[in-house]
């Protein structure tokens, strides 16, 4: 029966991995570095309730609003938003880890020719493979999350209805990130001779969507794709002999004998400008974030810094955009209105190891074992 063959091979490899000392090293170093993060987190946001509570009680003697965005109530995201970059970075490790020596462990030690001996189809190997390691990521993630809700538990933080959806969102995006890498890493473990080639190929990926991706897209060749900026409006300012550029106010005659000052912002001249340069923010922003999907690491920690501060996120690309002025900010923002905003960022990361998992089985179908 083929799914047999699946079923025993994705036990064994789930066995394995759960068993091997680099899975369990890791998960230590991450479990420890989720608690100190957690525990410095819980104090900050413990802290932030504690004012917020005063000014709360300070807006109702002195009657002023109880709402104001810079006063409002702090999320339980935002703690883990703190730990999304220890999860960012040491998860990455932990997939690629598990995923680099999966088939040329088997070549190198010639148990690969073997096992294909055996009444087992091909495609049951790499996918038993997969489906061992995707189930002990996610025993990893589940053990991690455990962890944070028991340290939530004894510094007395109950998350919400709406915090609890926002955790497990976050928790759904950290395991598509570790699972890019550990699909990466497979991949390499199918097209390398050995597991060091493998674990360099993994590795050299790694560093460019994570470190060199996102300084191409932040210095001149964003410049060149984004093109120059709109500049103001000369004739509504002069420049200093410092070379900084400050406003000129017109003194417009009337038909009368009174005089009137038009305000430079309030011209049409000026609102074009503002239209323009709100439009070349948006397209360098449109760049970046297009960039940005392109690397797991990054699109989890945009994900994971959006649902702590859903309201700055979803006004921030506004230039018309002031957070001091209340009444544009919600006090809050529906979750399938975040769902919505992070809809092609988790496309992104659902197709990434989707790509590199297909690249991986075809490479695998098709490989000579002699």
């Amino acid at each position: 029966m083929k799914s047999a063959g699946l079923v025993e091979i994705s036990k064994k490899e789930f066995r394995d991995h759960i068993m091997s000392k680099k899975f369990l090293i890791i998960l230590a170093i991450i479990l420890t570095a989720t608690i100190v993060g957690m525990i410095g987190g819980a104090f900050d946001y413990n802290k932030q309730i504690q004012n917020y509570a005063e000014h709360q009680v300070e807006a109702q003697e002195n009657g002023h609003s109880s709402y104001s965005y810079m006063w409002s109530k702090p999320s339980v995201m935002t703690i883990f938003s703190q730990i999304g970059t220890i999860i960012a970075s040491l998860g990455a490790i932990l997939g690629i880890a598990m995923g680099f020596d999966l088939i040329t462990r088997e070549k190198e030690s010639k148990s690969l020719k073997i096992l294909l001996s055996h009444p087992i189809y091909r495609d049951e190997v790499i996918n038993g493979k997969a489906v061992g390691g995707v189930a002990a990521l996610i025993l990893a993630l589940i053990v991690t999350f455990v962890v944070c809700v028991a340290l939530l538990m004894i510094f007395s933080i109950i998350p919400g209805v709406s915090e609890i959806e926002y955790i497990m969102i976050f928790g759904i995006a950290a395991f598509l990130m570790i699972f890019s890498y550990f699909a990466i890493s497979l991949f390499m473990s199918t097209v390398s001779e050995n597991s060091g080639s493998a674990l360099i190929y993994t590795l050299i990926i790694f560093i460019f969507l994570t470190g060199l991706l996102p300084v191409l897209v932040s210095g001149s060749v964003m410049d060149l794709l984004a093109g120059d900026a709109p500049q103001p409006p000369e004739s509504l300012f002069k420049t200093s002999s410092t070379g900084a550029l400050s406003s000129v106010t017109y003194a417009v005659s009337s038909d009368g004998d009174d005089e009137y000052y038009e305000n430079p912002y309030e011209t049409d001249e000026w609102q074009n400008y503002e239209n323009k340069i709100n439009e070349y923010w948006q397209k360098r922003q449109a760049i970046s974030d297009f960039f940005n999907l392109l690397s797991p690491t990054n699109n989890f920690q945009y994900i994971s810094s959006y649902i702590a501060y859903p309201q700055i996120y979803r006004n921030m690309y506004d230039i018309s955009f002031n957070v001091e002025d209340d009444s544009s900010i919600p006090e809050t923002v529906d979750v399938a209105d975040v769902m919505g905003d992070l809809a092609k960022n988790f496309i992104a990361l659902i197709a990434f190891p989707a790509v590199f998992f297909g690249l991986a089985y075809v490479r695998f179908m098709r490989m000579d074992i002699r």
